[in-house]
């Protein structure tokens, strides 16, 4: 009796974190519907990409407002330059920046998906759009004119790389990064203790003098924190 009762309360525990899930991602939505009328599409665009390259893409769902603006937040856009976006995606965290960008600031996005850089292109009419490994950041950045980017935001699925993978991009942004510039992204709680995720934390904290992690922002589908290193 004692044994049922203990699994009917574990039962009622799990249906009550699923209505609070429910809640939190309808929520999620209609503040995505409020800024962007087009990301209704943009989810389904997402998972569909998923699917396809679970391995490149590393989540379920785009990046929510409430991520975005907790890694941008870190990000002087008043005085930069230049910027750029590694691993854009579907474009959830593109528009947000594409908001606080100063007249004059050139913007490079890079995705090595074809058709996640196809869709940027047709969802931000104008923006530069290089498909491209993150490997490739420093010819994308002399293609375009630029010798260096102020701050560069990752969407980069981290944890899905191996250490190789991951040197290789990490040289690409040091040298590209000016000095006293910032480098910023997320990562998934549920991915925090891979052993390519622990490498790549130490890699950071070995690398920058400054390295700040954020609170475990809930509403996010998984749930997420966000960096950022000077």
């Amino acid at each position: 009796m004692q044994k049922t009762a203990y699994i009917f309360r574990g039962f009622l525990s799990l249906s009550n974190w699923r209505r609070r899930w429910q809640f939190v991602f309808r929520r999620e939505l209609r503040d995505v519907a409020a800024s962007y009328p087009t990301r209704r599409a943009d989810y389904w665009h997402f998972l569909v990409r998923f699917a396809h390259r679970p391995w490149t893409i590393g989540a379920i769902a785009p990046s929510s407002a409430r991520l975005a603006r907790t890694v941008l937040n870190q990000c002087n856009f008043g005085s930069a330059r230049t910027v750029v976006e590694l691993g854009a995606g579907s474009g959830a965290i593109t528009g947000w920046i594409l908001r606080r960008l100063q007249p004059g600031t050139i913007f490079i996005a890079l995705e090595i998906d074809p058709l996640q850089a196809e869709y940027l292109r047709k969802r931000f009419p104008g923006l530069i759009v290089c498909c491209e490994s993150a490997e490739n950041l420093g010819a994308c950045l002399a293609e375009h004119g630029c010798a260096a980017a102020d701050c560069i935001v990752s969407g980069l699925p981290w944890g899905n790389m191996s250490r190789r993978v991951q040197d290789r991009i990490m040289d690409e942004v040091v040298a590209a990064l000016r000095p006293g510039g910032r480098f910023c992204g997320f990562g998934y709680v549920h991915a925090s203790w891979f052993p390519s995720s622990r490498a790549f934390r130490q890699r950071l904290l070995d690398q920058f003098s400054r390295v700040r992690v954020s609170p475990v922002i809930w509403r996010n589908l998984p749930p997420a924190f966000a960096y950022s290193c000077a």
